[in-house]
C-alpha cells in the first residue's frame, strides 16, 4: 500500500488534507483534518471509468480550496467539486464552532492572485484531455517548438528548439515573476513569458538558463522571485532575474560542503524534487537515493540528514527514504518532522529582532536569558549580558488549548522589548501571555474574536499590542491597539482604519510605520494618554508614501524598517538622539533600500511648516541577498560604532555589517572620506539576533539523534525516525569586523572599535581568533603574498596588554608547522619569555616552554624552566611549580645538546635570548641522603590523629648524633600514636644530575620559607610539590635553617599566618593580675600565685588540657591569694604607679597592633564587674574567642606532627604555645630530654621562653596563664641545659677572656655558663639581645 499526504496551501473550513492509497488498481480519494489528523470521507472512482480513464497519479487543490484537479495514467484530467453537505448538523468542520455571517476572505498567504487554469507539461503544451468541463476554455495555446530561445530578453543570438532539447518534463508557472519556468528532458532549462492575450500577434519569448545543462526539477520561490533547479550531480542552483542585463544569472548554489559531509551527493544521487515553504523563506531538498535537507531562501544550510545522529553509520538507508513528491503543511510546520521557525519570516517587527523567538503550531520557544532585558529597554549588566550569550535553555510557552482549538495554527507571534510578553495570532483572533503570571488572556467576547484576522503581523509598543487586521463584520482593514492590563475587549481597543490591506508593520520610537498592498507606506506618531482611568493611546497619520515605482509587486516586501542611520551628513551623535526618523531601509526580494529623507534649501526649509516631515528621496541599493537586518534605536557612547551599525544577514554569504567610520580628527574630515563601509564576514550559525554591546551573535540550530523503537513490531512500522532537538547557538563576531578594517588599512577605527570592547570578558579570545585566523590563511596559502596582512596583525594586537597571552595561545592551538611563520613575525620566544618574567605573567611564561621545546635545544628550554620554577616558589604558584618539576623532570639529559624539532625562523632584527641561569651543576654530595617521605596535602588533613612512622630510620639518626654522646633512642619518639612502625622506605637509587639540581632548587626554596619564619607557605609547598619529603628535610635543617632565632617574632608570625587571634583574659583575671603589682620578672611574679593549689603537670598525662581549665576557674574566683607565702627574695622593687585618668596600666604598655585587646578591658569600671558572666560561661566563651579557624588548627596540629617527627622542637614548642595545647608541649619536652637533642637546641628553647614570658608581662597578658601552668616543663628544659656546661667557640676568633664571653651571651646562657642560679646576670632581661654577637656562639 503507497500512501502520500498533499498539504493545502491554505487553512479553509473545507478538508485540509488529502490521503491517497493504493488498493491495487484502484485509488480512493480520502479526506481529513491535518490536526488533528483524522479521515471523514473518502471517494472511490468507478471501476469502468477507471479502466477507461486511467488510474490516479498526480492531485492538485485549487486555491480557494473549491475544486481538485486529478492527473490519470493515461494523461486524463478529472475534475472534481468540493461542496458542504449543509442538512448534517456542524457541517463546517469537526469541532462545534459559530461563525460570523462573513466568511474569512480568500486570500492566500503570499498575496498571489489566485488562478483557475491548470498547466500540463508534455511534449506540447496542451495534452490529450478527455474529461475537461464543458466550460473550461483553452485561453491560448502554442507548440514547445514554435518560438524562439534567446540567451537574454534582449533576444540576442535567438533560435527554435530542436529535438535535441527534447520535452517539457516539469513545469511552474509565477504570476510575480511573470512567466513560465520548464525543465527540458534534455537537463536544459527555460523561461517562457506567454504571449500577450490583448494582442493577436505576440508570440511567446523563451530565455535559456544559462550553464544549465543536468536540470532534473524545478521550484520557483514568487516573493524573492527565484528559481530553483535540481540538478543530477547532487546540487542545487538558484537563478534570479538580472533586470539590468536582462539575463537569467546564477545566484548561488546549495552545495553539501564535503568537509562536514563526506561524500553527500554520491551517496544521495540526483536531486529529486524540491519545495520551498509556504513563507517562501525556505526550500526542502529530497534526493534519490533517500535523505532531505533544508536551505534557507539564500543558501544558507539549516538542516541535513546526510550525516550526524540523522545518518547513523551503521545505518543502510537514509532518512527519508526515497520521495516522488512532497508538499508543505500549514504555514510551514509539517515535512515528516514538525518544524519550527523564526518570528522573523512573517513578523520580522523590531521586537522580534531583539530576542531568539521561534514560534511552533501550537507553542512558542524562547531562551530564558532573553527576558532579562530591563523593563525600559536599556542594555542588560554584565552578568545578566554573559548568561544571555551562554545559555542554552529555552522557555517553552504552550499556547492556550482553548484558543489552539478553533484558530490553529499560529500564524503571527510577537515578543515585547523586555521580553516579559508575548502574542499569537491564528486563524481568527489574537491573545497574549505574561511571564509574571504565566496566563494566557483571551477575548472574553468569542463574536470579537471571530470577526478580526491579523493579515499583517502584530508588533508591542509599551504596554499595547499593535495589529494589523481585516474587520469582517465592517469589511474593512484596520489598526488595533490593544492595551495589556485590561481585558482583551474591542472597548479598549484604539482603532485606526486604512483604505488597504496592510502586508507589514514595525515600530521606530514613537512612530508606527505600515506597509499596504497598494504599495503605499504610512507614518503614524503614536501617543500614551495617562489621564483616564484606563490606559489610552492616539495615533495620528503623519505622513503617506508611495513606492510603486520601485517596487515589482507587494509581496516581494519582506522587511521593512525606520533607522537613524545617516549617509549624506558626517558627524558624532548627541547626548540626546533626534527623534525624527532618517532613512527607511525596505526589503524588496532580498534587495535592500534604503530611501533618504530630501533636505530642502534654507528658504524652502525656512517657510516650511516644522511639523511636516520631509519626502523621501530615490532609494540606493545598500545590499543584496539580504534575509534579515537589524538596527537599534538605542544609544552608548563608549560603543558608538557598534550601536549605529547595520548588520544584515545574507545567507550562504554569511553577514554583513554597515560600519560608521569615525575620522580621528572630525574638523579636517574632507568630503571625498568614505563616512560608512560594508564589511562581509562568514559565520558558523545561522543568525537570528544580534547583541549590539556584548558583539554577539545568537541563533539557533537543529541536532538530531536516531530512534530505536523498543519493539519489533514498532520497528516494521518506523525505522530510523530522528529525533530532533533545537539548541540555541552563538558566536563572536568582533574579530572579523577587526580583520576587515586592519586588511582595508583603516587599523585606527580597528583600534578605536577594540578599545571600546576591551571590558568584554571574553576580549582576549577575540584576540586569538583575529590572529589564529590570519595565520592559518597566509601560513597555509600556496600563492605568494605580496602584502601580508600578519604584520600588521600582530602590531595591532601590541596595543593591548594581552599580547604575550594572545601570542602564546595561538601558537598552542596551532599545528607545530606553523610556529616558524608566526614567530618569524612575532619575534623570539625566548624574549618573549623574558617578557612574561618581567611582567610576572608566570602562566604565560610556562605556556612559553612548550614553544621552546619544540623549537630550541632542550638545554634551552631547561634553563628557562629553572628560572620559571624559582620565581613561582617566590609568588607562590604551587600548581604551576608542581607542573615544572614534573616539565624538567621529563627533559632527557642525553638530549640536552640534541637540535630541535623545529628551527625557528627569525628576522633580521630578532635578538637571540641569552640565559643568565647557568646549567644545573652535577653535585653528587648534595645528593646524598636525600630520602624524603611522602607528604600529603596540607588542605586536606582530618586524619591527623592516624598512625604514622617515622620516615627516620635509625642508621640514619646516628649519623646526626656528635661522637662521645651518649645515644639515648634509636629513633623518634614523641608520643605513643608514632610507636608503630613501618618497614623503611627503600633506598633511593643514584639520581641523575637533573634530579639532584631539582632538589636542590626546590630544597633552597623551603629553607628560605623556614628561615623567613613562613611555616603556612612551607606546608602549601611541600604539600603542592611532588616528590619532596618534608621530614627527611626538616631533619637536616633543625639545626641550621629551621634554627629559631627570635621566638617572639615567630609566635607573631604564626598567629598572623594562620589567622589565629592573640589569647585574651577575661575581666576577673586580668583584675586580679592587675591588683596584684607583677613584677617586671615572669618568674617572679608568677611565684605569686599560690601553687599548692595549683595542678602539677605529670609527664605523659592526657588530661592536662581540662586541668588547665580547672586552674583559668580558680583564676576566675574573687577570693584573694595569700601574697606573702611564696614571695620571693629575689622580687625587684619598683615604685609604685598612682593611676590616675592619664595613666593606667593599659596606657602605660606599649601595645603593638598584634597585640591582645587587653587595654581595652582596664576601662571598665569597677561596677560593670556585677553584671559580667558566671566564671564557667566567661571560661567558654574566653575558650572560644582564643581559638582560630577551624582549617587553621587543623594546619597547626599536622605541622606539629611533621616538627616532632622531624626533630625540630624549637618549631613544635612554638605551635603548642600558640595552641595552647598542654600535651603537645609535653610531648615536646619528653622528645628534648628522651632522645639525644643538641643542648644547643635546648638552651634555644629555654631563652626563647623566657623571652616569651618577657612579652607576655609587657604586651600580651593572655599568654601569662598559660606559660605559668606549663611552668613545671619550663623547669625541665632548664635542667636539661644545665645538665652539660657548653663549650663556646667563635666563628672568627678564640675568646680568651670570660668577660669576653658573657658580654656576647643571652641573659640565659650567661646563668648556664656560671652555674650560680643565685647570681644575677650582667644583662637584665628587658635588655635587647643583639643577634649578630649571639649568632656567633656554636654550642657544641
Amino acid at each position: 500500500m503507497n500512501k502520500m499526504k498533499i498539504w493545502l496551501p491554505k487553512l479553509d473550513v473545507v478538508a485540509e488534507e488529502v490521503i491517497i492509497y493504493n488498493f491495487h488498481n484502484r485509488i480512493p480519494l480520502v479526506f481529513g483534518t491535518a490536526s488533528p489528523q483524522y479521515r471523514y470521507v473518502s471517494y472511490i472512482h468507478p471501476y469502468k471509468e477507471t479502466v477507461s480513464e486511467g488510474t490516479f497519479k498526480l492531485v492538485e487543490w485549487k486555491p480557494d480550496s473549491s475544486m481538485i484537479a486529478v492527473l490519470t495514467s493515461k494523461l486524463t484530467l478529472l475534475f472534481f467539486k468540493v461542496e458542504l453537505d449543509v442538512s448534517v448538523p456542524n457541517h463546517h468542520c469537526l469541532y462545534v464552532q459559530h461563525e460570523g455571517k462573513n466568511q474569512t476572505p480568500k486570500r492566500d498567504i503570499n498575496g498571489i492572485p489566485d488562478s483557475d487554469s491548470i498547466q500540463p507539461s508534455g511534449s506540447h503544451w496542451w495534452p490529450k484531455c478527455s474529461s475537461l468541463p464543458t466550460s473550461l476554455a483553452v485561453c491560448a495555446s502554442f507548440h514547445i517548438r514554435g518560438f524562439p530561445a534567446s540567451l537574454d530578453f534582449h533576444q540576442t543570438k535567438a533560435c527554435k528548439l530542436t529535438e535535441e532539447d527534447g520535452y517539457v518534463q516539469q513545469m511552474e508557472y509565477s504570476p510575480i515573476i511573470g512567466g513560465y519556468t520548464l525543465v527540458l528532458s534534455s537537463g536544459k532549462a527555460l523561461f517562457v513569458i506567454p504571449p500577450s492575450i490583448k494582442v493577436e500577434t505576440s508570440v511567446p519569448q523563451g530565455v535559456w538558463v544559462t550553464g544549465l545543462t543536468d536540470a532534473t526539477c524545478v521550484a520557483v520561490n514568487h516573493r524573492y522571485r527565484l528559481m530553483a533547479f535540481g540538478c543530477k550531480s547532487g546540487i542545487g542552483a538558484v537563478y534570479v532575474i538580472n533586470e539590468v542585463e536582462g539575463t537569467i544569472e546564477l545566484s548561488y548554489k546549495l552545495h553539501v560542503s564535503s568537509k562536514d559531509y563526506p561524500d553527500a551527493c554520491q551517496k544521495a544521487g540526483p536531486v529529486k524534487c524540491m519545495k520551498w515553504t509556504p513563507d517562501g523563506t525556505a526550500v526542502a531538498v529530497c534526493w534519490k537515493n533517500g535523505g532531505f535537507s533544508l536551505w534557507s531562501v539564500f543558501g544558507a544550510l539549516l538542516l541535513c540528514s546526510l550525516g550526524g545522529d540523522l545518518y547513523p553509520s551503521d545505518s543502510p538507508k537514509l532518512f527519508p527514504p526515497p520521495v516522488l513528491s512532497m508538499e508543505w503543511g500549514l504555514e510551514g510546520y509539517q515535512l515528516w518532522l514538525q518544524f519550527v521557525k523564526s518570528a522573523l519570516t512573517v513578523n520580522p517587527c523590531v521586537t522580534n529582532h531583539e530576542h531568539v523567538f521561534l514560534q511552533g503550531e501550537d507553542r512558542l520557544y524562547m531562551s530564558i536569558s532573553d527576558g532579562c532585558a530591563s523593563q525600559d529597554g536599556g542594555c542588560q549588566d554584565s552578568s545578566q549580558s554573559l548568561m544571555s550569550i551562554g545559555n542554552k535553555i529555552w522557555q517553552i510557552i504552550p499556547i492556550s488549548h482553548t484558543y489552539l482549538g478553533a484558530n490553529w495554527p499560529i500564524r503571527y507571534a510577537a515578543v515585547d522589548k523586555t521580553g516579559q510578553c508575548v502574542a499569537v495570532a491564528g486563524k481568527t483572533g489574537l491573545a497574549h501571555y505574561t511571564f509574571s503570571t504565566r496566563k494566557w488572556k483571551l477575548f472574553g467576547n468569542e463574536t470579537q474574536e471571530k470577526d478580526l484576522v491579523v493579515s499583517g503581523g502584530m508588533t508591542w509598543w509599551k504596554d499595547f499590542i499593535c495589529v494589523a487586521c481585516y474587520n469582517i463584520i465592517g469589511q474593512r482593514d484596520e489598526i488595533r491597539c490593544y492595551p495589556k492590563n485590561t481585558k482583551l475587549d474591542n472597548t479598549f481597543a484604539v482603532i485606526t482604519k486604512v483604505p488597504s490591506q496592510i502586508l507589514l508593520l514595525n515600530t521606530f520610537r514613537d512612530i508606527l510605520i505600515i506597509f499596504c498592498i497598494d504599495s503605499h507606506i504610512m507614518l503614524y506618531n503614536m501617543e500614551r494618554k495617562n489621564s483616564q482611568k484606563n490606559p489610552l493611546m492616539e495615533l495620528i497619520k503623519i505622513q503617506e508614501v508611495s513606492l510603486g515605482n520601485y517596487i515589482p509587486h507587494p509581496v516581494c516586501v519582506s522587511g521593512l524598517a525606520l533607522t537613524s542611520l545617516r549617509t549624506e551628513k558626517f558627524g558624532s551623535r548627541s547626548a540626546q538622539p533626534s527623534r525624527d526618523s532618517e532613512c527607511l531601509l525596505l526589503n524588496v526580494a532580498g534587495k535592500l533600500l534604503m530611501f533618504q529623507r530630501d533636505e530642502p534649501g534654507a528658504q524652502v526649509q525656512a517657510k516650511q511648516n516644522k511639523a511636516k516631515p520631509q519626502s523621501f528621496g530615490a532609494p540606493a541599493v545598500v545590499a543584496t541577498n539580504v534575509e534579515n537586518m537589524w538596527s537599534t534605536s538605542r544609544t552608548n557612547q563608549s560603543k558608538s560604532q557598534l550601536m549605529e551599525a547595520l548588520w544584515l544577514g545574507c545567507g550562504a554569504q554569511g553577514m554583513k555589517v554597515w560600519l560608521p567610520l569615525y575620522p580621528k580628527h572630525e574638523g579636517k574630515t574632507h568630503n571625498f572620506m568614505s563616512k560608512r563601509i560594508m564589511l562581509p564576514f562568514r559565520v558558523d550559525i545561522y543568525p537570528l539576533a544580534v547583541l549590539f554591546e556584548d558583539a554577539v551573535i545568537l541563533g539557533a540550530a537543529s541536532d538530531g539523534v536516531t530512534y530505536k523503537p523498543p519493539s519489533e513490531d514498532t520497528k516494521k512500522s518506523v525505522q530510523n525516525l530522528p529525533f530532533c532537538i533545537v539548541e540555541r547557538t552563538s558566536q563572536i563576531y568582533l574579530h572579523h569586523i577587526l580583520r576587515q578594517l586592519l586588511r582595508r588599512n583603516l587599523g585606527v577605527n580597528a583600534l578605536d572599535l577594540a578599545r571600546c570592547c576591551t571590558e568584554l570578558s571574553y576580549f582576549p579570545h577575540v584576540l586569538e581568533l583575529l590572529l589564529h585566523e590570519v595565520l592559518e590563511a597566509e601560513a597555509t596559502s600556496k600563492e605568494p603574498i605580496p602584502d601580508p596582512l600578519l604584520p600588521r596583525v600582530v602590531a595591532f594586537i601590541q596595543e593591548f596588554p594581552e599580547f604575550l597571552q594572545t601570542i602564546v595561545h595561538c601558537a598552542r592551538k596551532t599545528e607545530v608547522a606553523l610556529w616558524p611563520h608566526l614567530f618569524s613575525v612575532v619575534g623570539n620566544p625566548k624574549e618573549l619569555f623574558e617578557q612574561c618574567i618581567v611582567s610576572e605573567e608566570l602562566e604565560t611564561a610556562a605556556s612559553y616552554l612548550i614553544i621552546l621545546q619544540n623549537l630550541e635545544r632542550p638545554i634551552i628550554s631547561r634553563q628557562h624552566a629553572t628560572l620559571l620554577l624559582d620565581q613561582s616558589l617566590e609568588r607562590g604558584k604551587w600548581d604551576l611549580a608542581r607542573d615544572l618539576v614534573r616539565f624538567l623532570k621529563a627533559i632527557d639529559p642525553s638530549e640536552a645538546s640534541t637540535p630541535p624539532i623545529l628551527t625557528s625562523s627569525r628576522t633580521p632584527s630578532s635578538k637571540s635570548y641569552h640565559s643568565g641561569v647557568p646549567s644545573p651543576p652535577i653535585m653528587p654530595s648534595e645528593a646524598d641522603g636525600f630520602s624524603f617521605s611522602t607528604v600529603s596535602n596540607v588542605s586536606n588533613v582530618s586524619n591527623v590523629n592516624r598512625l604514622r612512622s617515622s620516615s627516620m630510620t635509625g642508621a640514619d639518626y646516628s649519623e646526626n648524633v656528635p661522637k662521645g654522646s651518649k645515644p639515648k633512642l634509636k629513633h623518634t619518639f614523641s608520643d605513643n600514636i608514632f610507636s608503630v612502625k613501618k618497614p623503611p622506605p627503600k633506598p633511593k637509587e643514584e639520581g641523575a644530575p637533573d634530579q639532584m639540581y631539582i632538589d636542590m632548587i626546590l630544597c633552597r626554596h623551603c629553607r628560605k620559607l623556614l628561615e623567613t619564619n613562613h611555616l603556612r607557605d612551607m606546608g602549601y609547598f611541600s604539600a603542592n610539590t611532588e616528590d619532596f619529603h618534608l621530614v627527611s628535610f626538616l631533619k637536616r635543617e633543625r639545626l641550621k635553617g629551621a634554627k629559631v632565632e627570635d621566638f617572639v617574632r615567630a609566635v607573631k608570625d604564626i598567629h598572623h599566618q594562620f589567622e589565629w587571634p592573640l589569647p585574651i583574659l577575661s575581666y576577673h583575671v586580668f583584675q586580679q593580675l592587675k591588683n596584684k603589682t607583677f613584677s617586671s620578672s615572669s618568674l617572679a611574679s608568677l611565684s605569686l600565685l599560690d601553687a599548692e593549689n595549683l595542678p602539677t603537670v605529670n609527664v605523659g598525662a592526657h588530661n592536662n588540657d581540662t586541668e588547665y581549665h580547672r586552674y583559668l576557674g580558680t583564676l576566675q574566683s574573687p577570693s584573694p591569694l595569700n601574697l606573702s607565702q611564696n614571695f620571693s627574695n629575689d622580687v625587684e622593687l619598683k615604685p609604685q604607679v598612682i593611676k590616675t585618668e592619664e595613666s593606667s596600666l593599659a596606657t602605660t604598655l606599649d601595645i603593638s597592633d598584634t597585640s591582645s585587646l587587653l587595654g581595652e578591658l582596664d576601662y571598665m569600671t569597677e561596677s560593670s564587674s556585677q553584671d559580667t558572666l558566671s566564671p564557667e560561661l566567661e571560661i567558654l566563651s574566653q575558650e572560644m574567642a582564643n581559638k582560630g579557624p577551624r582549617q587553621s588548627e587543623m594546619e597547626l596540629r599536622y605541622l606539629l606532627q611533621i616538627l616532632l617527627e622531624a626533630g625540630c622542637l624549637e618549631w613544635a614548642l612554638i605551635i603548642s604555645l600558640v595552641l595552647r595545647d598542654v600535651e603537645a608541649v609535653v610531648r615536646t619536652v619528653n622528645t628534648a630530654s628522651m632522645t639525644d637533642t643538641p643542648l644547643e637546641m635546648v638552651a634555644r628553647m629555654r631563652e626563647g621562653i623566657s623571652y616569651l614570658e618577657l612579652w607576655a608581662d609587657t604586651e600580651c597578658l593572655g599568654y601569662k596563664p598559660f606559660l605559668h601552668f606549663i611552668r613545671k616543663q619550663i623547669q625541665v628544659l632548664g635542667k636539661l641545659a644545665e645538665q652539660t656546661p657548653p663549650t663556646l667557640q667563635l666563628s672568627t676568633s678564640v675568646m680568651n677572656d670570660e668577660s669576653s664571653d658573657s658580654e656576647q651571651l643571652s641573659p640565659v646562657l650567661q646563668t648556664i655558663h656560671t652555674k650560680n642560679p643565685d647570681s644575677s646576670p650582667e644583662l637584665s632581661p628587658t635588655q635587647p639581645r643583639d643577634p649578630a654577637k649571639a649568632s656567633e656562639c656554636v654550642i657544641s
